[in-house]
């Protein structure tokens, strides 16, 4: 794969392939590169944030606004099997990098594109971030308390889904070449990854025919059964008994076996019920629940902070927090890869450095050592 995408949807997507064994060549400029290497909290040089999802990879530097640099990618073009990029549609298509102009070059390649909108539409040009696609896909207006505003997710749900489904895109693509012989052009947009993420809201609107009011969808806050509840150290417990045995163990744990006469998915919406659970779990601390839920077939779990999770012994297990050390930053502590393949080792090489595979790159291709000073020289390579 030649990754020329930046920032997080475009590199997510690259790692999980990369993880999973695809070679990945990142094609940054030799003086903007990938922004996300400015971005974020540092270790000692490079970002956080670049280092998270950019590991398994090689880099090369080249400005691809010159001749000399087009040239080189046509000639890598030739001999890889997937482009990624994630700029804004027909960008690439003005600097003659583009798909139509790549698959003149291999009619082969899988050429994956992810933007906002998608390559086509009436929203194609807007710019936009995150914020904007859950917004406009309807998520954000369901998420939150019922009497207040709308409250941002903890993580980028559009970047991260646009990712997932841009990795799903790319090994169909791949997959459909082997009976075609050709290659084809993935077009992931990230607002249509949220909205493919709403198919049980956009079925229960179409089924009743009645706007969501925030906190009153099923799994969003309408029931006492499935709910967040604070506890009297101020901390959290998630109350997921939304199956009928889950729901008569809680309430036994709870002392009130006449709660489990109620049906977990009507009767629970009441008002009166949510008080009484919510009064119980303040009652104790989060520890303390914990402790009398611990083993027991109820559903019901701490909300923890990230440093809890560093030292989860189940994610240690799954190999879910891995160290990679890098040669500059030292220990990297990451999230794993969540797909596990029996045959298949995993392996976790630290993310690169700008420019550090250029050589090696471009003398397999057949650039010698003099080539490349000149290159340099013209400021085509760093």
């Amino acid at each position: 794969m030649l990754d020329l995408s930046r920032y997080l949807p475009g590199p997510y997507c690259s790692m999980i392939l990369a993880d999973l064994g695809m070679e990945v060549l990142k094609v940054e400029d030799t003086v903007r590169q990938d922004p996300a290497r400015r971005s974020g909290p540092r270790y000692k040089k490079e970002s956080a944030y670049f280092l998270a999802v950019n590991r398994n990879k090689k880099s090369l530097a080249v400005n691809l606004r010159t001749e000399e640099g087009k040239v080189i990618f046509q000639k890598l073009v030739s001999r890889y099997d997937v482009v990624l990029e994630n700029f804004r549609p027909r960008v690439l298509d003005r600097l003659g990098i583009g798909y139509s102009s790549s698959k003149k070059i291999n009619p082969r390649i899988v050429y994956c594109s992810i933007s906002g909108y998608g390559q086509e539409g009436p929203y194609r040009d807007k710019p936009g971030h995150d914020i904007n696609y859950i917004g406009l896909a309807g998520l954000l207006e369901m998420t939150g308390e019922k009497e207040g505003p709308p409250c941002l997710p903890g993580v980028l749900i559009a970047d991260l889904t646009s990712g997932l489904f841009a990795a799903i895109g790319v090994l169909a693509a791949l997959s459909e070449r082997e009976g075609s012989g050709e290659g084809s052009h993935v077009d992931v947009s990230m607002m249509d990854s949220v909205v493919s993420l709403m198919g049980y809201h956009i079925a229960h609107f179409d089924a009743e025919r009645k706007p969501f009011q925030r906190g009153g969808p099923m799994f969003n806050g309408a029931l006492a059964c499935y709910n967040v509840y604070e506890t009297k150290d101020h901390r959290f417990m998630t109350l997921g008994a939304i199956e009928p045995p889950f729901w008569e163990t809680f309430c036994k744990i709870a002392g009130r076996p006449d709660w489990a006469r109620e049906d977990v998915t009507t009767v629970l919406r009441r008002h009166n019920m949510g008080e009484e659970i919510r009064n119980l779990f303040k009652t104790k601390t989060q520890t303390e629940w914990k402790k009398i839920f611990e083993g027991r077939q109820s559903c019901c779990e701490p909300v923890r902070n990230i440093e809890e999770v560093f030292s989860d012994p189940h994610l240690q297990n799954r190999r879910m927090l891995v160290d990679i050390v890098h040669p500059i930053e030292g220990r990297l502590r990451q999230g794993g890869n969540p797909i596990k393949l029996s045959e298949m080792e995993e392996v976790f090489t630290p993310p690169p450095s700008l420019g550090q595979h250029t050589e090696e790159t471009l003398q397999r291709l057949g650039y010698s050592s003099s080539d490349l000073f000149q290159l340099r020289e013209k400021g085509v390579l760093k």
